[in-house]
């Protein structure tokens, strides 16, 4: 029987289509199936597990109730600024925004919205919050960024945004680092440089943000770092002629731009004619300046003769150079360097990411270099990457 009442059905369905109550439906070839009509969506339903949270008195604590409803978008707003609402999936969260110092019991509505547009239903919940008692809460202190970066010049300022449920909120600067000092205000920690930082090299110090007394107490670490000003004469690092100096020699001065762009190579497939070993980007560009789609179908090269008069796309062994003597052994480093160039208003160098050269490697590919490990790869010149301009000097 099983057997049977299968074959009718697929009898039926080779036949052209079968109604949802059983019958055939008449659909001559060439015919589409008719309008069902518009869909039919449910009323949006909503309950909650409960109908009152309780939470602690101190800041953070938190209480939850589960959403009950066939709609899967919830909002929920909370009646007075002392309390948090906020939803999960199909978990309500009640979250104290500042404790309750009040000396008695506070009480507020969230209200909860589930659907959009025309179906939505909207439910309430009572939210009770108890009497804080600092003395026994566990403390909490969370803090946004624990690293801070301040400019070379005395009196340069950063700060630190940090969330706590203490008001005993202190700071201490390590010992030694007197170029330095830290201050709370409201829910931040302001830093200072004392003096300008001509020592050649980044300073450093920690910064340490304590809330909470006695067994409660807990301490956090910012670590904070000065940039050192950037060199004045002839050096690796220093600005000069538009550009950051990355090599010298008794023929020529050769400088880096401080711009960086993410590009593609080409936007076109032809081999250009430029060489894939060359320790010279400027015969390179040469070359690519002069191919007549060269304004609108290379993006990298354009940017490094847009600088002006001079400025080309390096080669692979010049983007060698440039690591060697920046942030090789034996060379200011990378750090160091990348706050030289953000001192003259420039882009920190990706080091870790493959940057293009002027070298072809077929019509679809070209060369790019990994600074910090030296590594040369091809990729689709339509692909975009990393550029650096740079500048030769005769002396």
């Amino acid at each position: 029987m099983k057997k049977m009442t299968r074959l009718l059905f697929l009898a039926a369905v080779a036949a052209g289509a079968v109604a949802c109550n059983g019958a055939a439906l008449d659909i001559e070839e060439g015919e589409t199936m008719p309008d069902p009509g518009p869909e039919i969506v449910p009323e949006a339903t909503l309950s909650l597990s409960k109908t009152e949270i309780e939470i602690g008195g101190s800041m953070f604590d938190e209480g939850e109730a589960t959403i009950i409803s066939n709609q899967m978008k919830f909002t929920a707003s909370s009646s007075e600024t002392w309390l948090t609402a906020e939803c999960e999936g199909k978990i309500l969260r009640a979250i104290a925004a500042e404790p309750n110092d009040t000396g008695g019991e506070r009480t507020a509505v969230i209200t909860v919205v589930a659907g959009e547009g025309d179906n939505t239903a909207t439910a309430t919940i009572n939210v009770k919050q108890g009497i804080r008692d600092e003395a026994s809460e566990t403390t909490i202190l969370e803090i946004a960024n624990p690293n801070a970066e301040l400019a070379a010049e005395e009196n340069s300022t950063a700060t630190v945004s940090f969330e706590t449920n203490k008001t005993d909120v202190r700071v201490s600067v390590e010992e030694g680092a007197d170029w330095l000092s830290a201050e709370v205000q409201d829910n931040t920690v302001l830093l200072t440089a004392l003096s300008t930082n001509n020592t050649g090299a980044i300073r450093s110090a920690v910064v340490t943000v304590t809330a909470g007394q006695g067994d409660k107490e807990l301490s956090l670490p910012v670590n904070v770092k000065q940039n050192t000003t950037a060199p004045e004469e002839l050096a690796i690092g220093a600005l000069y002629d538009g550009g950051m100096v990355f090599e010298i020699t008794e023929e020529y001065i050769k400088v880096v731009s401080l711009e960086e762009e993410t590009l593609a190579w080409s936007t076109e497939t032809i081999l250009t004619g430029t060489t894939s070993n060359a320790k010279d980007g400027i015969e390179n560009t040469e070359i690519l300046k002069a191919l007549p789609n060269f304004a609108t179908a290379y993006p990298a090269a354009k940017f490094c003769t847009d600088l002006g008069e001079g400025w080309y796309m390096p080669s692979r062994s010049e983007l060698n150079t440039l690591y060697n003597n920046t942030a090789g052994e034996g060379a200011p480093g990378a750090e160091l360097i990348n706050s030289y160039l953000e001192s003259y208003g420039g882009d920190p160098m990706t080091y870790d990411t493959y940057m293009w050269t002027s070298c072809e490697n077929s019509d679809t590919k070209a060369w790019a270099v990994k600074m910090s490990n030296k590594g040369h790869s091809q990729y689709s010149k339509s692909g975009e990457r990393p550029v650096r301009a740079m500048k030769k000097i005769a002396r």
